[in-house]
């Protein structure tokens, strides 16, 4: 804001407002020494307050009754060498055991469990899974058999790198109707800088696309295509443009940053450029998204709500982001496994610990703009990030940047 002005924003009235100086101390004194307001700005503002009841507000259930997507990490193998991967340095070569995987997945879809609810499933690395398809195929054969048994539909999403494509996949996707997330940096330059195969996945991607499969991009925004956001739009309508849906991810690495402020001013790029791709994506009718943005569109007491992640080694995670015992983080982040005998043990009590990493974490978030949207920030990225107290500020400037961005464009009247 201009100096002088100030945003006010009601999260769960969605309703914001710019005051001056003058109207926010008159708003203080209405609200906290029960004065009447003069100013129509301010009796506006006041007019919106609701009762601090929260049912438009998703609050994160404490248990694993209440975790609702399943993430099945098949395998712990990759053919690409991407030089932004998280998963890289845990990198094991395994693969999950089947009668694991079943049991995880008859746990998952036990028609006791969540009966009433809405269950997904993705499929996604620590490696490639189409490298493992006939393992993949197998598990959602059993999936899908489950998930009629409790008279649901299964939603299923595949996040591949695209280099595999056969006939036998692409007819299996699209009889049950199973989303891809191709991970591609849509720029050739940047495709084979960073991940490879330019050629082969985009031919690949129209493929799929022809055939009817539903599929978007998830793309990894690096210091070198930060400023390349349209540019990356206007390719995606050119090369593959039966794609229609595009995910921006911001980078978290902390070997990627020299510093913190290196990481701020990446992290005002993102936003800034962002933001300015949001205007040509709806002119060229393509969604674009990050998960900035989805959380700007929803409130919430925990960025995210947990997942049900079954690793390679057996594991349950509560986030794909870690998902081999080489991990840094993989004492954090495991709260169960898949015993020899098919018994999924769960720790009740570090997954309490885990879910109450949540919009009440430290003091700051309670005061924060973003505290009903970040809600205290990714798990896996404050984790990455650690105890870097301006790496951590860095982080959290680019939440509240965003979430202002996203207000003053969406909601500010």
């Amino acid at each position: 804001m201009e100096d002088g002005q100030y945003l006010i924003y009601l999260p769960l009235s969605k309703y914001a407002r710019i005051l001056t100086q003058k109207q926010v101390q008159s708003l203080t004194d209405s609200v906290e020494k029960s004065e009447q307001a003069v100013d129509p700005a301010v009796t506006e503002v006041i007019a919106n307050v609701k009762p601090t009841q929260q049912s438009n507000v998703y609050i994160t259930e404490h248990g694993v009754t209440g975790i609702r997507n399943m993430m099945i990490l098949p395998n712990n193998v990759c053919n690409f060498k991407c030089t932004y991967c998280y998963s890289a340095e845990g990198r094991s070569g395994k693969t999950v055991d089947s009668n694991k995987l079943k049991s995880a997945i008859c746990y998952f879809l036990d028609s006791n469990r969540a009966p009433s609810e809405r269950l997904t499933i993705s499929i996604l690395g620590g490696g490639e899974p189409m490298l493992s398809w006939d393992l993949v195929k197998t598990s959602l054969d059993l999936a899908f058999c489950l998930a009629e048994k409790r008279g649901q539909k299964l939603p299923v999403s595949i996040v591949t790198n695209g280099s595999i494509l056969t006939d036998e996949i692409v007819d299996y996707l699209k009889s049950h109707e199973i989303s891809l997330s191709v991970s591609f940096d849509i720029l050739p330059e940047i495709q084979n800088m960073q991940r490879g195969h330019y050629e082969t996945v985009v031919e690949n991607i129209n493929r799929f696309t022809n055939a009817g499969i539903d599929l978007a991009f998830n793309t990894v925004i690096t210091r070198e295509n930060v400023g390349r956001m349209e540019e990356m739009l206007h390719a995606i309508a050119a090369n593959t443009p039966k794609v229609k849906k595009v995910s921006f991810k911001s980078l978290i690495s902390n070997n990627y940053f020299k510093d913190a402020d290196e990481r701020r001013i990446y992290y005002r790029d993102f936003v800034d450029n962002f933001f300015k791709a949001l205007d040509l994506a709806k002119q060229l009718g393509i969604w674009l998204t990050s998960p900035y943005f989805n959380n700007a569109l929803c409130l919430s007491d925990r960025f995210c709500p947990g997942k049900f992640v079954v690793t390679s080694d057996g594991d349950i995670s509560i986030c794909h982001c870690v998902g081999s015992r080489k991990d840094r983080l993989y004492n954090d982040f495991i709260f169960g496994h898949i015993t020899s005998d098919g018994n999924v043990a769960i720790d009740e009590e570090k997954l309490e610990k885990i879910l109450s990493h949540d919009h009440n974490r430290n003091e700051r978030c309670k005061d924060c703009i973003a505290h009903w949207h970040c809600a205290g920030g990714c798990y896996a990225d404050n984790s990455t990030i650690g105890d870097n107290e301006e790496s951590q500020n860095a982080y959290c400037e680019s939440m509240r940047y965003f979430i202002e961005r996203y207000i003053c464009k969406y909601i500010l009247k």
